[in-house]
């Protein structure tokens, strides 16, 4: 489902956690095998996502579910500091819902003449 975000722009379409990119699947029987899977599989997804921004002209935004009782092991961390190491070589913003919202609600301000 999507909704004008003011001036006729579509608003970003967000999800909540997502389990696809959750770290929590590494306690499942069926989950991540091995930290490098973990970060080769966020690095796919982002950078399919970033090409596709690229393609569209549109922003994107990637969910991660972190727990640090599960990302946090030693030989779990790597994986996000690999992750992270790509996204800054990038230029991604790193940041969180509330500031995406922020971000919209500021080029976007509420308008009762166009929203649903």
């Amino acid at each position: 489902m999507s909704r004008t975000g003011g001036r006729g722009r579509e608003a970003p379409s967000t999800r909540g956690c997502c389990y696809d990119n959750n770290d929590y699947k590494f306690s499942q029987p069926a989950g991540w095998r091995s930290p490098k899977i973990y970060s080769d599989h966020l690095i796919a997804a982002f950078d399919e996502l970033w090409a596709e921004a690229e393609r569209t002209g549109t922003d994107k935004m990637m969910t991660i579910g972190l727990h640090c009782r599960v990302i946090g092991k030693p030989a779990r961390i790597g994986a996000l500091e690999r992750f992270l190491d790509h996204l800054k070589a990038k230029g991604a913003w790193v940041t969180t819902r509330e500031a995406i919202a922020d971000h919209w609600a500021g080029l976007y301000p509420y308008d009762p003449e166009t929203a649903w």
